[in-house]
């Protein structure tokens, strides 16, 4: 399985719940938490964000269900 990207800022707390509820996956994949202003600007609005192959797995209030279904395909 490919790594996640978790872009985050500082001072999010929108962002550490999200870390909480992906902090599962990393029993199965690598997660690397990156800061929105180092290169991830495109989703400053939109922090968190959750990127798996450049692409948006989950985003704003994460879901773990559609995290999961997003991850098995």
């Amino acid at each position: 399985m490919s790594e996640l990207i978790f872009v985050t800022s500082d001072s999010c707390e929108l962002c550490k719940k999200g870390f909480k509820k992906v902090k599962i996956f990393s029993y199965f994949t690598k997660i690397k938490q990156v800061n929105v202003e180092d290169g991830y600007q495109e989703y400053l609005l939109r922090i968190p964000v959750l990127l798996k192959n450049n692409e948006v797995v989950d985003e704003g209030i994460f879901s773990r269900i559609k995290i999961f279904k997003k991850l098995l395909f």
